[in-house]
């Protein structure tokens, strides 16, 4: 006879490669707020984050393409898509009520060029 489980309370899930191997992925709570935020983090190959979905406390979900805190990273809401280099968005597709808008930045997060309505 097998035991069915119906509920398990935890505040991170991590996933193995076999034989107690690589860290592969981690679903965790976090944060502070007085809602946690969600985020699964889908490791490579090294350990470093390759894909991370979250959604913030704030009820907004956001998806990170690259580790969401350096290098080059593509990050996805509901309402833009940045991508980012050396820590600045260099290239943004972004929408609202009233329209949209794309801007191309260098690599200090000047605005180069703007394409659309604010």
């Amino acid at each position: 006879m097998r035991k069915r489980i119906h509920e398990l309370t935890l505040e991170r899930l991590v996933l193995r490669e076999p034989n107690d191997g690589r860290i592969r992925a981690v679903l965790e709570t976090c944060g502070d707020g007085a809602v946690p935020s969600v985020r699964l983090s889908l490791l490579d190959a090294r350990g470093e984050p390759a894909i991370v979905m979250q959604v913030g406390d704030d009820g907004a979900p956001v998806v990170h393409v690259g580790h969401p805190d350096q290098g080059v990273t593509v990050t996805i809401s509901p309402s833009a898509v940045d991508l980012w280099a050396r820590g600045s968005v260099v290239a943004s597709v972004r929408s609202g009520e009233y329209g949209g808008v794309v801007e191309v930045a260098d690599g200090d997060g000047r605005v180069l060029g703007s394409l659309g309505s604010r």
